[in-house]
């Protein structure tokens, strides 16, 4: 029997397109379709990642929404696993992803983040918690008892501050529920090598005073040896740790209290905790086979050295909203989160220790109203971030960073079918950062304070019941630092970067499909650049620019099709380092994706998807041998719903192609191998 197109089955996964005109030979300007969910008839998309719950056809920039039964089979387990399946965003090295050209990771690379104080260019941010960053994906977001990712491309500045110049990851957990719920899955993995990582989670939801006060319970952990190879060239492995072992738990618990005798207040507390032992690289040095083994080879004599990390991540986060008036709340938003991210470096030993506590204070005053023609968000933004740093016996420092800022969005309706936006931040942000290095006789002290303002502007125009025009511009950030050059070993500083960007877009929404487009330019003002693997420097101009366009159909009432094409350049316009007309680092000028999924009946279905990834190079100098191959992976799943448990198979990189993201002089980031995975969940 052909199944009905459930309102489950009908949250269309997003396709787009991206073009980019204009490199050789191609002048016209580039054209980006901005991918967002269309608002089907049967459901509404709701954006949180604006401080303010928007509609999605009324956001003036581009973003994704992914909800839960898109990705609840398991086959991705991170939020940046996930983020990759829209256009122009691309995995990169060091566990990061890259958005139209920029790299999640910052100016600098893994290690030589700790050292530079370089920061993160895409922020996560989980439940309204930011989640810290040192150099490595080291505690990657999960994705269990999540209901919805939010992938937010281009600078999100004015709302999420420094840190998301590039754009944001934006992912709402489950909230507390008043009627009891639970579910309990078990899995496993299997890898080309025959290694096999084991995984299970729990969720229990329900009340503790009915009506008012209510909890949730989610755990998650996973526990094995992964699909990276390793060697020894004498007795490293014989004698040391079990290097490709790994095990991650993660616990969430979230309170609810909705007081009766205070119908305004709602509060919610939420206590996470995150440990991440053992094997975290996916580097390899088997460069006479180009990487195809996806070994790492130890030696002792030779310095080839894998890392093992023992890192922990907890957190305490409370949000109180209390509505004043009809249609006028007062949101209050209260984090703490200690991200304590260790690493041994073996054979040749080595520690490195970064301990960061970060405390958040944010206060919103939200207006909305449905017959109102103006609705907005104004805010109060205090943060402090404190970190120790220690590396080895020859480098380390204190560092601390205090962020104080006034925000505000507003869009009014001109018209019914029209509506202007606009909104900005000031940020006062001082930092004070003490270095110091073995090898010199003096410390560095860096004692800044900088204001920065970040207007934006925007239009959406509804041109019919199922078409909305958006065009927007606006203004991103990245702080500066200081470090240590690893050439000369004199401490410098380098400087903020920014960006102008600007933005088109076109949102489409039909019964039976969705094609949502954005067109975007990005000028950008003192790039940091990662130079010579020694400093970083500020490029004086750069710019990006690109195309995207996204889309789904329901052929028929029981197969969707779904496809998606970015395509982007990039170009350093002028700088100082004689780099002009490089392409900017891990920024392919395509992406694309085409899948299926074909419901068989109510409880069977079945599907795949194709992406293809084009080439790119690994630095700014555009080093030949370091530009790294285009690829094609393939991925399926099968799923079965017998009762209330589901049964969920996939095949991950199904051809095995060989994926590399980044290459270094005699190393690589490679990608994963064909990987078998089995999840078995019961709900109740």
């Amino acid at each position: 029997m052909t199944p009905v197109k459930l309102s489950t089955r009908k949250k269309y996964l997003n396709l787009s397109i991206a073009a980019v005109l204009g490199h050789v030979g191609l002048c016209a300007p580039a054209i980006v379709f901005a991918e967002s969910p269309a608002n089907s008839k049967s459901s509404v998309i709701t954006v949180v990642g604006e401080k303010i719950n928007k509609n999605i056809n009324d956001t003036s920039s581009a973003v994704s929404v992914i909800s839960a039964d898109e990705f609840e089979n398991g086959r991705e387990t991170s939020a940046n696993d996930l983020a990759t399946r829209i256009p122009n965003v691309v995995s990169g090295g060091f566990g990061a992803i890259s958005i139209r050209g920029i790299s999640g990771t910052g100016a600098a690379l893994g290690g030589y983040a700790f050292y530079s104080g370089s920061r993160a260019r895409i922020s996560t941010i989980v439940d309204g918690v930011t989640q810290s960053w040192s150099g490595y994906s080291f505690t990657p977001s999960k994705l269990w008892d999540v209901s919805q990712v939010e992938v937010l491309r281009g600078p999100q500045s004015t709302t999420q501050g420094t840190n998301a110049i590039g754009g944001a990851l934006v992912l709402s957990t489950n909230d507390p529920t008043y009627t009891w719920e639970s579910a309990l899955r078990m899995g496993m993995e299997h890898y080309k090598n025959d290694n096999v990582k084991n995984n299970l989670a729990l969720m229990v939801s329900g009340p503790l005073i009915d009506d008012e006060l209510a909890f949730r319970l989610a755990l998650d952990g996973r526990k094995g040896e992964g699909w990276m190879n390793y060697k020894q060239t004498a007795t490293e492995l014989d004698n040391g740790p079990d290097v490709d072992d790994a095990k991650n738990i993660n616990a969430r618990m979230k309170f609810l209290w909705e007081p009766s005798a205070l119908p305004d207040l709602k509060a919610k507390l939420t206590l996470t905790r995150q440990v991440y032992k053992g094997e975290y690289l996916n580097w390899a040095n088997d460069s006479e086979t180009g990487y195809t083994s996806h070994t790492m080879t130890l030696s002792l004599a030779d310095r080839e050295n894998i890392r093992l990390q023992d890192s922990d991540v907890a957190s305490v986060a409370t949000d109180i909203d209390y509505a004043l008036t009809q249609g006028l709340t007062n949101a209050f938003h209260f984090s703490y989160l200690v991200t304590d991210v260790e690493f041994e470096q073996y054979p040749n030993s080595m520690v490195v220790t970064s301990d960061k506590d970060h405390m958040v204070f944010e206060n919103r005053l939200l207006y909305q109203s449905d017959d109102a023609a103006f609705s907005g968000v104004a805010g109060l933004f205090w943060s402090r971030e404190k970190t120790d740093l220690q590396i080895g016996s020859s480098f380390g420092g204190p560092n601390e960073v205090t962020t104080s800022a006034l925000y505000g969005e507003g869009t009014y309706a001109v018209l019914p079918e029209l509506k202007l936006i606009g909104g900005m931040r000031f940020e006062n942000e001082k930092i004070d950062r003490s270095l110091a290095f073995s090898w010199r006789d003096d410390d560095y002290a860096q004692d800044t304070s900088k204001d920065i303002f970040l207007p934006k502007a925007g239009i959406v125009y509804d041109l019919t019941d199922n078409m909305v025009a958006s065009a927007s511009v606006r203004k991103g950030y990245n702080a500066g630092s200081a470090s240590v050059n690893w050439d000369t070993f004199a401490y410098y500083d380098y400087d903020e970067e920014t960006v102008i960007a600007y933005e088109a877009g076109l949102k489409t929404s039909f019964d039976d499909a969705d094609l949502n487009v954005s067109l975007f330019y990005n000028d950008y003002s003192g790039y940091q650049a990662f130079v010579q693997s020694a400093y970083i420097d500020n490029i004086e101009d750069s710019h990006t620019y690109g195309v995207e366009l996204e889309g789904s159909l329901w052929a028929t009432d029981s197969l969707q099709l779904r496809s998606s094409i970015g395509l982007m350049r990039s170009k350093v316009d002028h700088d100082d380092v004689s780099m002009a007309g490089n392409e900017l680092p891990n920024a392919p000028h395509s992406n694309l994706s085409a899948g299926f999924t074909h419901y068989v009946s109510d409880n069977f279905s079945f599907g795949s998807d194709v992406v293809y990834v084009g080439s790119a190079y690994s630095d700014l100098e555009n080093t030949a041998d370091l530009k790294v191959d285009d690829y094609v992976t393939v991925n399926a799943q099968i799923q079965y719903i017998w009762g209330d448990l589901t049964i969920d198979g996939y095949v991950t990189n199904l051809t095995d192609e060989d994926i590399i993201y980044m290459k270094q002089s005699t190393r690589a980031s490679v990608g994963q191998t064909q990987t078998i995975g089995l999840n078995l969940t019961y709900r109740m």
